[in-house]
C-alpha cells in the first residue's frame, strides 16, 4: 500500500468520524466506481487508501486483508450502493446455483452469504435482510445436499477467506455438520436441511454483543457470560420471524448445553442444567459438537487455536458416555475430513 497519508486537519478528521461508516474489506469486491475515498482507521487516525472516482482493485483489497484490516470506512452513499450490489449478487447466485460449475457456484455463494451475514449483524431487526439470509441459506442447503462430495472443499475454501470468526464460524460448523450427517445416514433430507439451517442461524444473537467485545484479548467473567447468552439472543431474534419449527429453534436456544455439561464435569459449575423440557438428543448434541470443534480449532483474539486432538478430548468428555457409537464415527470422520 505504500506510505499512508494522514488527514492533516483536526477539523477534517472530526468530520470524517461523523460521516464514515465501516464495512468489511471483502465487501469492496462488490464496489463499482467510488464516489468518495476509502479509509482505514489505525491508532485513532483515518488514512485514505483508495481514491474517489476509482474502482477498488483485487490487488489493493488483497493487500488490505494481508495487513489484517478487517474493516474499511466509507461514506454512506458508497456503502448503500455496495450493499445493494451484494444483495443483488446473492439473489442472482441463489437462483442459479445449479447452473454451471458446482465448485465455483458453491464457493461464490458461501462468500456472498457470509458477507451478507455482516449486514444482518448490523441490522438484526431488519426482516428483509433476515429473510434474504434465510431463503438463500435454505436454498444453499439443498444444493449442498445434492453436492455432498464437495463439502470438504467448500469448508477449506471458506477458511481461506480470512473472514472474522463471527462470520465464518456459523457456516464452517454447518458445513462440517452436514458432511458428518451424510456419512452416518441417520436422517432424511428434510431433517438434514433443517439441522443445517439451525446450525447456521444459531449465532445470530452475536449481533446483540458490542463489536468491541469480539476482539478483546482478555475476557472477564461478565464478558464470558455475555458471549454465552448469545444462544438465548438468537432464539429471541428468530422466533416468529423465520419458518423454522419449534424443535429446531429449541436446538438454537440450547446449542451451548454441552459447554454447561463440561463445566459440571469439571466441577466449575454447581447448578444443574435448566429447562428440563429441552430437547437434548443426538441432533442437539451434534449441532453443539461441531460448533465446539470449529471454535476450538480456530484462533480467537483471546486465545490461540487448539489441535483437533485437544478438541476431540473435550468432545469425548461431553458425549462419549451418552453416544459412544456416534463419538467413534465422529473420530473417524474428523480424521478423514482434515486428512490427519
Amino acid at each position: 500500500m505504500g506510505a499512508l497519508k494522514e488527514i492533516p486537519s483536526y477539523i477534517e478528521h472530526h468530520r470524517l468520524a461523523l460521516k464514515l461508516k465501516p464495512i468489511l474489506v471483502g465487501e469492496l469486491y462488490l464496489a463499482r466506481k467510488l464516489k468518495f475515498p476509502v479509509f482505514i482507521f489505525r491508532n485513532g487516525i483515518f488514512y485514505p487508501v483508495i481514491s474517489e472516482g476509482t474502482f477498488p482493485t483485487k490487488d489493493i483489497i488483497t493487500t488490505l486483508i494481508r495487513n489484517s484490516y478487517r474493516e474499511v470506512y466509507l461514506y454512506p452513499e458508497d456503502i448503500s450502493e455496495i450493499k445493494a450490489n451484494l444483495e443483488n449478487a446473492l439473489i442472482k447466485i441463489t437462483r442459479s446455483l445449479s447452473v454451471g460449475d458446482p465448485l465455483e457456484n458453491g464457493t461464490k455463494d458461501l462468500k456472498l452469504l457470509s458477507l451478507n451475514l455482516a449486514g444482518v449483524y448490523q441490522n438484526p431487526h431488519n426482516d428483509d435482510l433476515l429473510m434474504l439470509q434465510f431463503q438463500s441459506s435454505q436454498n444453499l442447503s439443498k444444493f449442498l445436499i445434492e453436492n455432498k462430495k464437495f463439502l470438504p472443499y467448500y469448508y477449506h475454501s471458506l477458511t481461506k477467506e480470512n473472514f472474522h470468526f463471527t462470520l465464518s464460524q456459523p457456516m464452517l460448523s454447518s458445513l462440517m455438520l452436514l458432511s458428518f450427517l451424510n456419512t452416518i445416514h441417520a436422517f432424511h433430507e428434510k431433517e438434514l436441511e433443517n439441522l443445517f439451517m439451525a446450525s447456521y442461524l444459531k449465532d445470530i444473537g452475536m449481533s446483540l454483543i458490542p463489536d468491541e467485545k469480539y476482539d478483546q484479548k482478555v475476557l472477564n467473567e461478565r464478558d464470558k457470560q455475555l458471549f454465552s447468552n448469545h444462544a438465548d439472543y438468537s432464539f429471541d431474534l428468530l422466533e416468529g420471524r423465520i419458518p423454522l419449527s419449534k424443535n429446531y429453534l429449541t436446538i438454537i436456544k440450547h446449542h451451548h448445553f454441552l459447554n454447561d455439561k463440561l463445566l459440571l464435569l469439571l466441577g466449575k459449575e454447581q447448578k444443574k442444567l435448566q429447562d428440563k423440557d429441552t430437547v437434548l438428543g443426538i441432533e442437539s448434541t451434534l449441532v453443539a459438537v461441531f460448533d465446539i470443534v470449529v471454535a476450538m480449532t480456530s484462533p480467537r483474539p483471546y486465545r490461540k487455536s487448539q489441535s483437533l486432538y485437544q478438541a476431540l478430548e473435550i468432545i469425548k468428555r461431553m458425549m462419549a458416555d451418552d453416544y459412544p457409537q456416534e463419538f467413534r464415527a465422529l473420530v473417524v470422520f474428523l480424521k478423514q475430513f482434515f486428512k490427519i
